[in-house]
């Protein structure tokens, strides 16, 4: 039985190494030279930056990464950050409020900056994360038509949650403005939406980031891909430019590649397919953005001085909110730096006019930035990323798959019999942590379709060794 895994993101590595474990034979394409997607890093001047991804927690026992590394036998290169470490520094009008590791930390942190009337908020918050956290390795939401008997024994642990299925994060809050300010910055950087349109229940998760084991990555958060793909068959610069299907099921896809092999095309056939790209250009159909999607503008760069804690800063003092991201480099230090852009700011333009706007949204950016960080006009160099460079490089302009103003805005996991989807569309929650989840997802059902799975009613991911 052959599987062929088409982008080496997080979702399409966890998945490959699944089934790989399950005695499938497994293929992967990736279209880059290096896996992770926007989860990766890339190299530039001799130094390792982010594409994507910077922050990365789930490493805490039970919580989703943990999960993965114990099912499939992974070891990943982090630095766990300790309880009351500084994880993220939130400016905002009245001063900076920290956000630290660990529950008690955190609430002492909150109480102290914008009083005892938050506390309550906070106990909702955990008691929801920490319901949820329990359910998601055996949770499929939205469940696709075969998974509908998995839901039924979760029940009795899903009927207290439903309120906040329909509530918004800003009915649980208190109507502090600072607060919902600081809610605001937040959930923009783990929903992509602000506080009174993301759901209750989806925020409660979003916001327990710092407490689900949060971690540190020397080299990088392109190391945790590195581990997934050791030992898989990776074809880099393979480039999947149709899915073939014959009778409503998948057969092949057609590769175009580049490298030393530009120019050649190969069509290569699988028994069943697992997608960590975009379904619709595989499709030959036009790929179009969520109406409310956001872009992303990003400055990366490497500052000749070694930055100190937190590592994570956001700038929630005036709009657009700006995300500083530190990663320690020996006596240096590398460092992204985004904001959110409206997606048709950058439709339609000349090249000149591209050109203004970039260099217009670049000093903005730093300027921002600065206020986090004195001295990040002083890095080495400048790379600048727009939505068009990231329409380029992934695929899609947009960030963070489908802003989360309702539990139900997924598409199929199982658009085909013999094709699964997987990655930050098609799972709840834009996160490394969700997407290893969703390749999990994706495998087990992949294996119950060929009745080799048994581990249905477990309540942690298990696979077999292979062979």
């Amino acid at each position: 039985m052959r599987a062929l895994v088409v982008g080496a993101g997080i979702g399409g590595l966890v998945a490959a190494r699944a089934l790989r474990r399950a005695g499938l034979e497994v293929g992967v394409l990736e279209a880059h030279t290096y896996p992770g997607g926007l989860a990766g890093s890339f190299y530039h001047r001799g130094y390792r930056l982010d594409a994507g991804a910077t922050l990365l927690s789930g490493f805490a026992p039970g919580a989703p990464l943990a999960l993965v590394a114990e099912a499939l036998g992974v070891r990943f290169p982090v630095e766990p950050f300790p309880e009351g470490f500084p994880l993220m520094a939130v400016h905002l009008p009245r001063g900076e409020v920290v956000r630290p590791v660990g529950r008690k930390a955190e609430r002492e942190a909150q109480r102290d900056f914008f009083g005892p009337q938050v506390l309550p908020f906070w106990a909702w918050q955990e008691a929801r994360a920490q319901a949820l956290l329990a359910l998601a390795p055996r949770l499929p939401w939205p469940p696709e038509r075969e998974e509908f008997p998995r839901l039924l024994p979760l029940l009795p642990r899903l009927l207290p949650l439903l309120p906040d299925l329909f509530l918004k994060a800003v009915h649980r809050a208190p109507q502090d403005p600072h607060f919902l300010r600081f809610l605001d910055a937040q959930l923009l950087i783990a929903s992509q939406a602000e506080a009174h349109r993301t759901y209750a229940l989806y925020a409660a998760l979003a916001l327990d980031l710092p407490h689900m084991g949060p971690a540190l990555v020397p080299g990088g958060v392109g190391r945790v891909a590195e581990a997934l793909a050791e030992g898989i068959p990776v074809r880099y610069k393979a480039r999947a430019e149709r899915l073939l299907l014959r009778e409503g099921r998948a057969w092949a896809v057609e590769v175009a590649y580049g490298g030393r092999r530009r120019g050649e095309r190969e069509v290569v056939e699988a028994d069943l397919f697992v997608l960590d790209v975009p379904l619709a250009p595989l499709l030959g159909l036009p790929l179009r953005a969520p109406k409310d999607a956001w872009g992303a503008f990003v400055v990366h760069g490497v500052l000749p001085f070694k930055a100190s804690p937190p590592y994570f800063r956001q700038n929630a003092g005036e709009r657009p909110f700006a995300f500083l991201s530190l990663r320690p480099e020996g006596e240096k230090t590398a460092f992204a730096l985004s904001l959110h852009t409206p997606l048709g700011l950058w439709e339609g333009l000349s090249r000149e006019e591209y050109r203004a706007l970039k260099a217009r949204w670049g000093g903005m950016a730093l300027s921002l930035g600065e206020a986090l960080l004195p001295g990040l006009r002083e890095a080495e160099f400048l790379l600048f990323g727009t939505p068009r460079t990231y329409a380029r490089f992934a695929g899609r302009a947009w960030v963070g798959g489908f802003p989360q103003t309702h539990p139900f805005r997924f598409p199929r996991v199982r658009p085909f019999p013999n094709v699964f989807r997987v990655g930050e569309g098609v799972f709840p929650g834009q996160s490394v942590p969700a997407a290893a989840l969703s390749g999990l997802r994706a495998a087990r059902l992949a294996l119950q379709a060929l009745g080799l799975s048994g581990n249905e009613g477990e309540s942690r991911p298990s696979f077999p060794p292979a062979p």
